[in-house]
């Protein structure tokens, strides 16, 4: 095996890591679309700001256990909540509409 064969075989790994990720998101987008929709048909709120510092905590902690670096992750995860803000606005918008 040459060097380019291996690197050719660790770009293919990361590449599947990278449609895993990138399937997770839609994923956790979708469980989301869920959620807004439950929220909407009991009048809640879309923001959760107990929540919201839960994920955010957990992802800090998740960093320091493994060796990886707490800012990243929680800057990772406010990009991953502010498009799950924007979704469930979306579907919470279109409930209230629809309700009318």
């Amino acid at each position: 095996m040459t060097d380019q064969d291996h690197l050719n075989d660790l770009r293919a790994e990361l590449d599947l890591l990278d449609e895993r990720l990138l399937d997770t998101l839609r994923r956790r987008i979708e469980c989301g679309v869920r959620i807004a929709e439950y929220k909407a048909r009991h009048d809640l709120p879309m923001m959760q700001p107990g929540r919201v510092r839960l994920v955010k905590e957990r992802a800090a902690q998740y960093a320091a256990a493994n060796g990886l670096d707490a800012d990243f992750l929680v800057n990772l995860y406010d990009a991953i909540i502010g498009e799950m803000c924007r979704v469930e606005d979306v579907v919470m918008s279109r409930a209230a509409s629809d309700r009318r």
